[in-house]
């Protein structure tokens, strides 16, 4: 049990020595493995940290909403919509009749708009809407007011402004009071929408303003006519969104006197379907830095084998001198494994290390929440020692066939 201790302490002795007299060459051997590994574990990281975001933003929105969009969905086609103006408001009361566990509900026309106040222009979202708008979309006033229900009725020009809408048009002035011009029409600013920041997409949520439906239809501020681009819904229960989609589908065929042959002209977005699609985004993304990472890590461990050979060219004599000494082919072999084992541990440690400094950085940069991939950490270290073993294999078998009486004679 000792001689086998000793002869191990020998052999790590051995094997420390001459990665410390050979510290560049070693480097440059691990390159790939450190490159490799840090590649992997930074990016795991990141889309955990983006998943993490994006479940944040949608809970923001709120779990219990439905969207339904107007347009034909084409197949095969990453969800390209042809737009079609069969949506209506007198689609909303079939719904609130027809379909159980509704608890608000709400109108929505969408469009590109230009607010200015006199020569500065901003091109923004422009929503149409009614009163539970707010509600539903979980949208909360940072001054003024929401319009309300008789602001609505009486068709009143008024408009709410997003952040970044009041802070490009406005500076540091109080917009609330003051007259902006949306798509030609004079309106008054009665409410600032509270901050919502970047969405999944890295979209600018408060790049928007909001005016009441009738305003909009009665002044024609959007080229509204009676079609709506969406209607907003909001759930009692978040568990029954399934049967309240498969309820909708069918009162909509009716009222757009869809025939069984022809496509459903709307689609019907909630937020568990916005989150998979991330999800499979993110997905692809990691599964392609992970190919990447295998081909990296692959290529460092040819390093190690390279870096093996050309030193058991310059250490022939001292291949020799240990096989006059005494040591069997085993030994030599040993040693050699055991260096490119070491060199491959110590390239997993090092990439590990920048992939848990690196991902923080970056994390922290962009306002995300920091998530370390420590099970792809622990994996990838692993295999990095794997391939450390897999590349000593060949020099260590040369090595170990090396004529002593030649190799002294070297």
């Amino acid at each position: 049990m000792k001689s086998h201790r000793k002869q191990f302490q020998t052999i790590l002795s051995l094997v420390l020595r001459t990665i410390g007299v050979n510290k560049k060459r070693c480097f440059l051997a691990v390159l790939g493995i450190i490159i490799g590994i840090s590649a992997v574990t930074t990016m795991a990281s990141l889309g955990y940290s983006s998943q993490e975001q994006l479940v944040y933003e949608l809970k923001k929105l709120g779990t219990n909403m439905l969207i339904i969009e107007s347009g034909i969905v084409l197949p095969n086609r990453s969800r390209r919509i042809i737009e079609v103006d069969t949506m209506t408001e007198n689609d909303i009361p079939l719904l609130l009749n027809g379909v159980d566990g509704i608890n608000a509900i709400t109108p929505v026309f969408l469009r590109p708009g230009i607010v200015r106040i006199e020569e500065i222009p901003v091109i923004t979202t422009a929503i149409a809407t009614r009163t539970p708008f707010m509600q539903i979309s979980s949208m909360e006033i940072s001054e003024g007011r929401f319009f309300s229900d008789e602001d609505d009725n009486e068709a009143k020009q008024v408009i709410l402004l997003g952040q970044t809408v009041a802070s490009l048009l406005f500076k540091d002035t109080d917009p609330i009071g003051e007259t902006v011009i949306l798509n030609n029409t004079d309106l008054e600013v009665i409410g600032i929408i509270a901050e919502k920041g970047l969405d999944a997409n890295n979209e600018d949520l408060d790049n928007l303003v909001i005016v009441p439906l009738t305003t909009a239809q009665k002044h024609g501020i959007l080229g509204i006519k009676e079609n709506l681009t969406h209607i907003y819904i909001e759930v009692q229960q978040a568990d029954k969104i399934p049967t309240i989609k498969e309820e909708i589908k069918p009162i909509l065929r009716a009222a757009h006197q869809l025939s069984p042959n022809e496509p459903d002209d709307f689609n019907i977005i909630d937020q568990s379907q916005l989150l998979a699609a991330q999800t499979d985004i993110l997905g692809s993304v990691r599964n392609l830095i992970n190919v990447l990472a295998i081909i990296t890590l692959l290529g460092g461990g040819l390093g190690i084998t390279a870096v093996q050979l050309i030193s058991i060219r310059e250490r022939i004599w001292e291949i020799g001198l240990h096989r006059a000494l005494g040591a069997r082919q085993k030994d030599i072999a040993i040693q050699f494994i055991f260096e490119s084992t070491i060199l491959g541990g110590l390239g997993g440690l090092f990439g590990a290390t920048v992939g848990v400094i690196a991902p923080l950085i970056i994390a922290l940069s962009f306002s995300l929440t920091p998530i370390i991939a420590w099970q792809m950490l622990i994996i990838s270290v692993f295999i990095s020692v794997l391939i450390g073993i897999a590349a000593g294999i060949y020099p260590a078998f040369y090595a170990s066939k090396l004529n002593p009486v030649v190799a002294l004679r070297s």
